[in-house]
């Protein structure tokens, strides 16, 4: 069978794939924030589809779901100025899904790499979005408290909203991130190539 013809099969089987990865991610961030919410947990949970789809699928696969979860949670709550947080979950998706592409999703390592440099994005998008969108807070209680606490220490506003994002950042970012990594080294191996560079596609079509 010719090169080309394996290829377009592969295409056909990669965008069959990502129809199914995006709408599922929007879904598990979707229900993760919900439980997050309604248990009043001190995490988001609304990230863990994001990284899923951006490690199997691509970084920017994983963007579009991403942001799209944020455009239609921001809908639903009727609050439009929130779907601005899609910025986290779009610097999320590029952070794991480059990492996952160049093979630095291996390790216990590369876990802890990927969620210190995911909650650090997160913390320094968010911050003046949620000044924007919330006046400074957001969400999740705890965080609010941390956030009050600091304040009362001294601390101005955006300073004490950024450093009291870290904490629950760093959970609920690991989480996410642990969770996809799982997933992901237990998928089947036409699965774990999606997110492959061009030239690793073909090399593994070639074998």
């Amino acid at each position: 069978m010719a090169l080309n013809t394996i290829d377009t099969s592969q295409s056909k089987l990669r965008n069959t794939y990502i129809a199914v990865l995006i709408p599922l991610g929007i879904a598990i961030n979707y229900v993760g924030g919900l439980i997050a919410e309604v248990l009043s947990l001190p995490i988001y949970l609304d990230s863990i589809g994001t990284v899923i789809v951006a490690v199997i699928g691509g970084p920017w696969v994983g963007a579009i779901s991403g942001v799209l979860y944020n455009i239609v949670s921001s809908l639903i709550g009727g609050n439009v100025l929130a779907s601005l947080f899609g910025l986290c979950n779009l610097g999320t998706a590029l952070i794991v899904g480059y990492l996952a592409r160049a093979g630095k999703f291996k390790t216990v390592t590369h876990i802890v790499i990927a969620t210190i440099l995911v909650a650090l994005l997160n913390a320094i998008i968010g911050t003046p979005i949620g000044l924007v969108v919330y006046g400074g807070v957001d969400g999740n209680a705890s965080t609010n408290l941390l956030i009050a606490g600091l304040q009362a220490t001294g601390s101005d506003l955006l300073s004490a909203a950024f450093i009291g994002r870290l904490p629950s950042q760093l959970l609920d970012k690991g989480i996410a991130v642990v969770i996809s990594w799982l997933i992901y080294w237990r998928l089947p191996d036409n699965l774990r190539v999606l997110n492959a560079s061009k030239s690793g596609s073909e090399s593994a079509v070639a074998e």
